[in-house]
């Protein structure tokens, strides 16, 4: 019986062990859906959709007098269809992305600041 029982006592420590484990994880706002690098491709999307959309505006204005209605109607309809996507792309990184990374510079900028503060104080002695 005082076999069973110690078994039954070290089993029982055992999860008391494991239970700090967790706080080792690091996790992530829960309001963060996209990573880092997630929204720099995101920020390269948008770029890519506003120079796609700018080469079709330029192709309109170079070729659009010699061409006919329809093939006007598809140029402008594509160019417009790559503009709202920009648009869609920069709203999705102003909403999920900007503050993210605002806030990293404020804490650089933070710790640049106290970095510079302590080289002052070194100076002084």
């Amino acid at each position: 019986m005082k076999k069973i029982s110690a078994l039954i006592i070290v089993i029982s420590m055992a999860g008391f062990g494991f239970a700090d484990d967790h706080k080792g994880e690091k996790k992530d706002h829960p309001n963060k859906i996209m990573s880092g690098k997630e929204c720099m491709e995101t920020k390269a999307g948008v770029a890519w959709f506003l120079s796609a959309a700018d080469s079709v505006f330029d192709e309109i204005k170079e070729h659009g007098d010699m061409k006919d209605k329809a093939w006007n109607d598809r140029k402008w309809a594509e160019a417009i269809s790559l503009s709202d996507l920009a648009s869609n792309y920069s709203t999705v990184y102003d909403v999920w992305c900007k503050d993210m990374i605002n806030n990293r510079m404020k804490i650089r900028m933070k710790e640049h600041h106290k970095d510079h503060n302590k080289k002052k104080d070194k100076k002084k002695d």
